[in-house]
């Protein structure tokens, strides 16, 4: 695909740049800024149209906010200012996004309209097309290497994404323009709107790789997961490090040292593959246990019944969703469903090893059973700690024998929380 040219024109036009400020803003009307923004549409585009036209656009300061995925992976995330630097990204992706995803392979479907986990196109479907690709190794044998990047976007050099975008683009006006948000951070940046629709580009061309010259059977892409099936194990792991030798030295990256070759299993007992919300075997697809425990728990609100049922319906789940969904049966649901504390407790999360030997409040707790080591206790305490509410949690034995002589009556009170071979509250045990 030759670069393109003269693609600037199309860029500032004001009808690009007045869709990209309503793209920008949808998900985003609780903010202030973008209301304001919104509310004088035609204003902004304006204003927008002639900074970029004159060439006097320059970026705002970026703001990086630590935050916690739900599986406790804690991410870096990069936060622009709404007006005018997340519009401009929207607008260059508005002319601009339909070459990067032209160019990828059918195989890859993150981040990219008209792909997904389960979109209407059956070609984009990752789904469909993982089903169909293991259905095609009937009374054969099917192996998977598992791989996925090490720190991904983080890992992406600025060089890797300029090389990127001169492969795509021509015009030195837009070049410079895109150059400018890549120049800005050391790396792509994770949350940043561009990074999404960069990230597919850059991985293409070892996707290509991949497909091209060591020819799998199958291989799916899925931003930095990549999972291949193949029908030979001794390939598989040929194959393992001649990837891992073309990523290295081409793009920088680095692979995780939990990377896996592993046979793709017929029953539930045996492996399957995890990925996108499913577990992917012979002759069966299933929810992620994950995705079943969290319907267990929401099965009561509808709203939530609704999110589920979408996903359940693209999987072997019917008897999954009349046990959770059908009131009249007496099934047993303790397997499925954790238990879940009664207290929603405030504030953020505090590892008990910033509070040692510190005074603190106690406002409320919980123990209940652990549900990982049998025969100990688990432990969920709300607490004030340097004027902020903060919860703590863990399987600390010697808080809990204390906390369940504890009349809740009598709360809140004021301790201090020793380490000495186990965590202890102050003048519990005899510390000599």
């Amino acid at each position: 695909m030759k670069p393109i040219k003269n693609i600037w024109d199309r860029f500032i036009e004001k009808e690009n740049l007045r869709q990209a400020i309503i793209d920008a803003s949808k998900r985003k009307m609780k903010n202030r800024a973008v209301r304001r923004v919104i509310k004088k549409l035609d204003y902004y585009t304006d204003i927008l149209h002639d900074i970029l036209a004159s060439g006097r656009f320059t970026l705002s300061p970026v703001r990086k906010e630590e935050i916690e995925t739900e599986y406790g992976k804690k991410r870096l995330v990069t936060k622009r200012k709404f007006f005018p630097d997340r519009c401009v990204e929207h607008a260059i992706e508005r002319v601009l996004g339909d070459i990067w995803r032209r160019s990828t392979t059918t195989d890859m479907y993150a981040c990219m309209k008209g792909r997904g986990i389960n979109c209407k196109d059956r070609r984009h479907n990752f789904n469909h097309k993982m089903k169909r690709a293991i259905s095609g190794y009937r009374g054969k044998t099917a192996y998977v290497l598992d791989m996925d990047i090490h720190k991904c976007y983080p890992s992406v050099s600025r060089d890797v994404i300029s090389r990127m975008l001169r492969r795509y683009c021509a015009d030195k006006r837009m070049l410079a323009l895109m150059e400018m948000y890549n120049q800005q951070t050391e790396d792509m940046p994770i949350g940043d709107y561009l990074s999404q629709q960069w990230i597919n580009p850059v991985l293409m061309p070892l996707i290509r790789f991949i497909r091209e010259e060591l020819k799998p059977d199958h291989v799916f892409d899925y931003i930095d997961n990549i999972d291949i099936i193949h029908s030979d194990r001794a390939e598989l792991k040929e194959m393992q490090w001649r990837i891992m030798h073309w990523a290295w030295y081409n793009l920088g990256l680095l692979f995780n040292p939990s990377r896996q070759i592993f046979k793709l299993g017929r029953r539930r007992t045996e492996r399957g593959l995890d990925r996108a919300g499913y577990v992917y075997r012979h002759g069966s697809t299933l929810m992620r246990k994950r995705i079943k425990q969290s319907f267990a728990r929401r099965r009561h609100n509808a709203k939530s019944v609704t999110s589920y049922q979408g996903i359940a319906m693209h999987c072997d789940a019917r008897n999954l969703t009349d046990k959770l969904l059908n009131r009249d049966n007496d099934m047993d649901l303790s397997s499925l469903v954790k238990t879940k504390i009664e207290r929603p407790f405030e504030g953020d999360a505090i590892k008990i090893e910033a509070i040692i030997d510190r005074p603190i409040e106690v406002l409320d707790f919980t123990v209940r059973p652990s549900e990982r080591k049998p025969n100990t206790d688990y432990l969920k305490m709300q607490i004030r700690f340097e004027g902020k509410k903060r919860f703590v949690g863990g399987g600390y034995q010697f808080l809990c024998q204390v906390l369940k002589q504890v009349d809740k009556s009598q709360l809140p009170f004021e301790t201090i929380i020793r380490n000495k071979r186990g965590y202890y509250f102050d003048g519990t045990i005899d510390e000599e």
